[in-house]
């Protein structure tokens, strides 16, 4: 059970992920907060444990573990190549999460100062001090830069506010939230998003959806490296496409009679249509309970994988 604290969930599918720019970063927001990082690696590689010890340095806890059994990659893959699945690496996290709060963090990237709380209103060391409301702040990383790009939500440096909901667009991504909502009000991130991304988009949404509200702050900035994103050697993202009968007759599968927003009939739309057409809290795509799962069973979740894909039905074993 949780006692306290944020658990900083950093995922890579990268061969170079650059953990040391983003635990120096980490270091110098966190001061005196009570915060671990668990490093979950979707390339499944042992030989970087040495490495993360290096650049932790003991100023923060911190531990390195492989992503959870997909049927997309690794060693219990049923598909023919790798794919990048990081919803499931982003549930591996929850699940060895011991603080109270987990926040998400990508690879590639550092946290800007005030991240931590230093001039980020209900940053992780404010959500703790003020008893966690709001229940959820959104954005992890509040606003996200590229490179020398613009930033995702806004300019940088203005205070806390309220998301800002429009048209079929997103609530916050990768938000800090409490634990236990994660595990037993929404079982976590939906790996429907695997293969094509776009799942961290999805959890401030379900929040709203089940009456939290969720705020941001615009301080709290996360800038990532064009170059190292764009590195060879990264799981393949694949986002299917069918044509406008059989993407309708899928979406009726589901419960639903029409889009929530118009666009490819691809699965990433299909993503979206699902979240503000069923206003589902639930994911629909986990095939476990996250509350149930633990670091010692979390591998038994290879018994329920499914066998075709979600989308279209094409088998896993084909792809």
């Amino acid at each position: 059970m949780p006692v306290g604290g944020v658990s900083v969930v950093y995922v890579t599918h990268r061969a170079e992920p650059r953990f040391d720019w983003f635990a120096d970063s980490l270091a110098m927001n966190i001061g005196d907060a009570d915060v671990e990082v668990i490093v979950v690696d979707g390339l499944h590689s042992s030989d970087r444990t040495d490495r993360i010890s290096e650049a932790v340095r003991g100023r923060f806890a911190a531990c390195h573990v492989p992503a959870k059994p997909t049927p997309y990659n690794g060693p219990h893959r049923l598909t023919q190549r790798d794919y990048f699945a990081p919803a499931s690496a982003r549930n591996t996290g929850v699940v060895h999460a011991s603080r109270s709060y987990v926040v998400f963090a990508d690879d590639a990237a550092v946290l800007m100062p005030g991240w931590g709380g230093r001039g980020a209103p209900r940053g992780p060391r404010r959500v703790r001090r003020r008893g966690g409301l709001p229940e959820a702040l959104g954005d992890g990383g509040g606003t996200w830069r590229a490179g020398a790009g613009s930033t995702g939500r806004g300019r940088y440096g203005q205070p806390l506010a309220p998301v800002q909901r429009h048209g079929g667009g997103a609530s916050p991504w990768q938000p800090v939230v409490r634990v236990q909502l994660l595990l037993l009000a929404v079982n976590g991130l939906d790996e429907l998003g695997d293969l094509v991304g776009g799942e961290d988009s999805q959890p401030g949404t379900r929040l709203e959806y089940l009456g939290v509200e969720v705020r941001y702050s615009r301080r709290m900035l996360t800038v990532e490296s064009q170059e190292l994103h764009r590195q060879p050697g990264a799981l393949l993202r694949v986002d299917k496409v069918t044509d406008r009968e059989t993407y309708m007759r899928r979406l009726r599968a589901f419960g639903l009679h029409r889009r929530a927003v118009e666009g490819r009939c691809d699965s990433s739309h299909m993503l979206v249509d699902l979240r503000h057409g069923t206003r589902q809290v639930h994911a629909l795509g986990n095939y476990y309970r996250l509350r149930i799962l633990s670091p010692r069973n979390i591998d038994q979740t290879v018994h329920h994988f499914p066998r075709p894909h979600w989308f279209d039905g094409q088998p896993l074993a084909e792809m």
